[in-house]
């Protein structure tokens, strides 16, 4: 049969395109898929722990697969061969996985975007072996035809290196050096072979003296110091940190300093990552624990980490003199106005409150017959418990750190008749946990912890400069967004409470609300944003929560 040319290429054509389209069908790359499994290559079983469901200390097990070069859905099966745990754990699977005989299954497995997460949980055997021996799990995954595999040591034992409560210190005053005994008990069954502290949160506690095994941390979220020991603690001991001194500083109220051992090197990224670190001065004296050191290698045991942090608090009996500022700059075009109000700290102490909760707030009573424009801001809200309905109440924010010198404002745009002989009453409420009012110990002179501010035809302003603060600044125009030049915005630590959401009290809210608000506040945002930082670091939140339980602000 004869072809025409033209037919011919048509048809060659055509079957490109089919054969194109067929190839598009396919998964792209599914030929080069790599299977991987990211599994923990050792991890301690604590002897007396218990099934995550009747107790608690259980060893969680973390199995991380991935699928490379597979987008599309892939079913498969993971296996642990449990054959080598007997008498060092027991087994717990998650839900979807079995135990048959010595095997554990997680079968009909579906990775989504080439990947998938299992996990399960090792605790106690019925019948341990000594402390110390060891076996390998051998985990096994096919997914696509692809296999992979890992190795995970489990031993029976570790080391809990855990520090001893240290009370809150009453008896010091600015300038004084705390010598607190901070102890360590290892509660595990094994040594742990060194000891590494982490000291952080400085706040009015300065670390004292500088030590050659020590390494120096600062950051614009304040200062850390990790030192090193190289002093086996075995199972059952209790060891004394020796020398170890806190100098309290001169703007000390509530100071703290937060204290964590373990058995290995803090990782120097996550919330260590930000801080430039010196070491200490070659030749000088060595943080001990009150026996030899030695160069030994770690012993490869690992830390199960409970309990092993503390708080160092101390109540200082200084004073601060809280005072609040306003001023009003009417429109002589129209019924407008800027009231402008705050709040400063004149000194000398700075005043913490490490439950996240303000020592002070801003809050702003005007008549009914006032009212509030501009735009919602969030440092400011309605009062949404006041009983009186001929007034308006508006509370605004501060921090839970209020330093020696910090000042506040919030500017309201008000919109009033200025001949009808109106005012407005600013005042600083200081509300606990508790809904009840502190009644601001630290302030003995209260008088100027209250302003009337006329709002009528002439500018009025309250605010008295701060000694050794930033000066007040001028008294803005209406509709100006502009403030004062804040006072140095004070540093927080990653462990400090005031990265917490601090607490809104019973007569407090501050949701909603229409103002604009601006301020020297410098700590708002940094306590707003820190969450985590915080965070975190490295197990300073469980700290947090046992000194809730012991007083939200001593």
């Amino acid at each position: 049969m004869h072809i025409s040319r033209s037919r011919s290429l048509g048809l060659a054509s055509a079957l490109a395109v089919l054969a194109l389209g067929s190839a598009t069908a396919i998964p792209a790359h599914a030929a080069d898929a790599t299977l991987k499994i990211e599994a923990p290559d050792s991890v301690a079983v604590d002897p007396s722990s218990t099934a995550p469901d009747h107790g608690s200390n259980s060893t969680a097990v973390q199995l991380h697969l991935t699928l490379s070069d597979h987008p599309a859905p892939a079913t498969g099966r993971v296996t642990v061969d449990l054959a080598p745990l007997q008498g060092i754990a027991s087994v717990m699977p998650q839900s979807g996985c079995t135990i048959a005989g010595q095997v554990l299954t997680c079968d009909m497995q579906t990775m989504y975007d080439g990947k998938l997460d299992l996990r399960y949980y090792l605790y106690g055997p019925a019948a341990a072996r000594e402390a110390g021996s060891s076996a390998v799990l051998h985990t096994t995954a096919v997914f696509d035809g692809r296999t992979a595999t890992a190795d995970t040591k489990v031993t029976l034992g570790g080391s809990n290196l855990t520090v001893k409560e240290v009370d809150t210190n009453r008896g010091l005053k600015p300038g004084d050096t705390w010598t607190p005994d901070i102890a360590v008990t290892n509660k595990g069954q094994l040594p742990a072979s060194q000891l590494y502290f982490t000291f952080t949160g400085r706040m009015d506690l300065s670390f004292v003296p500088r030590f050659s095994n020590c390494e120096y941390g600062t950051s614009a979220n304040g200062d850390v110091v990790i030192c090193t020991v190289h002093s086996e603690v075995a199972a059952g001991e209790t060891v004394h940190l020796d020398p170890i001194g806190f100098k309290v500083d001169s703007t000390a109220y509530y100071a703290y300093e937060d204290v964590r051992v373990t058995a290995t090197a803090p990782a120097k990224d996550g919330w260590l990552g930000g801080y430039t670190f010196t070491p200490g001065p070659p030749g000088g004296p060595r943080l001990t624990v009150g026996k030899p050191e030695t160069q030994g290698a770690p012993n490869g045991v690992i830390d199960f980490g409970r309990n092993n942090a503390v708080a160092l608090a101390a109540v200082v009996p200084n004073t601060a003199d809280f005072s609040v500022e306003g001023g009003w700059a009417p429109d002589q075009g129209s019924g407008l106005g800027e009231l402008t109000v705050g709040m400063a700290d004149n000194g000398p102490a700075s005043i913490f409150w490490r439950s996240g909760s303000y020592p002070a707030i801003v809050r702003v009573t005007v008549p009914k017959a006032v009212k509030v424009l501009s735009g919602s801001q969030p440092k400011c809200g309605l009062n949404q418990q006041n009983q009186d309905p001929a007034v308006t109440v508006w509370d605004c924010t501060t921090s839970p750190y209020i330093k020696n010198g910090q000042r506040y404002w919030s500017f309201f745009t008000l919109d009033l008749d200025h001949n009808a002989g109106l005012s407005a009453k600013v005042t600083l409420p200081s509300i606990g946990e508790d809904g009840q009012d502190s009644g601001m110990p630290w302030d003995p002179d209260k008088s100027n912890n209250e302003v009337v501010i006329p709002l009528g035809t002439t500018t009025n302003t309250t605010r008295p400069t701060v000694p050794g603060g930033s000066a007040s600044p001028g008294t803005p125009t209406p509709g100006s967004s502009a403030s004062g030049s804040p006072a140095a915005t004070p540093s927080t630590s990653p462990s400090t409470g005031a990265t917490a959401s601090p607490s809104t009290s019973a007569s407090t809210s501050a949701v909603g609300g229409s103002l604009a608000s601006t301020g020297a506040d410098g700590m708002g945002t940094t306590a707003t944003a820190g969450g985590a930082a915080i965070l975190l670091g490295g197990g300073v939140l469980a700290l947090a929560n046992r000194r809730r339980k012991r007083g939200a602000h001593e």
